[in-house]
């Protein structure tokens, strides 16, 4: 891309850098044999067929975040199971067996600059319970977008969602409002919301925040919407359109504004924040 031309060699990703994470054998994409250095260092991206594996909040964070800058908060703020589920499984035993891999919540919210420039960076982590919205997600993103809004910072969200956590009910679903006035009130301040939409991107979350960035920007390949395509055609009792969840549908109908390589996303991103000052 043209625009962000210059800002390569200034915000390169070294992949040497980003952890290591367990992928298959071979690409999904095109069944080609996978070199796992080789596609480290080009930011888990099939050197082949451009398939973008799915990546854990500890690589985004990595990955969009200057060395050395990323302040993380809240993270004593926990789940807890407060509904007493127990159907298919306790949710409390999922909620501390996640956090004993390592994992600290759905949503991950902090600091830290890109290119130099500071953000409010948030991401989601499809490994913790599908990346679904609980109070304690919800409360992480609406604190670092009313601390952004306050402060005038720009706000960066990676989103890969089921929707809402159905193991906390209602009170999930709440966070969606909550998150939203959130959204309205950095919309308000003037500073700007770049929202990155990963595979998947689905339910609640791909309904409410994900998707009112000032500039909403897709990855290649990623599966957007409410929910699948299964469910849409026995409520509609329509045929679908090959490929309707995908970035480039989304791109090609207005959804989206931009569908970008992960190669090319920090660039973009710092370009994006010299236009907002």
């Amino acid at each position: 891309m043209a625009i962000i031309e210059r800002h390569r060699e200034e915000v390169a990703i070294q992949g040497a850098e980003l952890p290591e994470i367990l992928l298959p054998t071979n690409c999904p994409g095109c069944g080609i044999a996978l070199e796992q250095e080789e596609l480290r260092s080009h930011n888990y991206v099939c050197l082949n067929c451009a398939h973008h594996f799915r990546l854990g909040a500890d690589v985004w964070i990595q990955l969009i975040a200057d060395s050395g800058s990323w302040q993380e908060r809240w993270t004593d703020v926990r789940s807890h199971d407060l509904l007493n589920w127990t159907v298919p499984k306790p949710y409390q035993e999922t909620v501390e067996r996640l956090l004993e891999d390592g994992l600290n919540e759905a949503v991950r919210t902090g600091t830290c600059t890109v290119a130099n420039q500071p953000i409010w960076f948030a991401t989601f982590d499809f490994g913790f319970v599908g990346g679904t919205l609980s109070i304690v997600a919800g409360e992480r993103l609406a604190r670092g977008m009313e601390q952004a809004a306050s402060s005038r910072t720009p706000y960066v969200l990676v989103s890969a969602s089921g929707g809402a956590r159905m193991q906390e009910g209602v009170l999930a679903l709440m966070q969606l409002a909550k998150v939203n006035a959130a959204v309205g009130r950095l919309h308000s301040s003037g500073a700007p919301f770049f929202s990155v939409l990963t595979d998947p991107t689905f339910g609640g979350t791909a309904a409410s925040l994900a998707l009112l960035g000032d500039i909403n920007i897709a990855e290649p390949g990623a599966a957007i919407g409410f929910t699948g395509p299964r469910v849409i055609k026995q409520a509609t009792y329509a045929d679908l359109p090959p490929g309707f969840q995908s970035a480039e549908f989304q791109l090609a109908h207005g959804q989206v504004d931009m569908v970008v390589p992960r190669t090319e996303l920090r660039p973009l991103l710092a370009h994006l924040l010299e236009m907002y000052p």
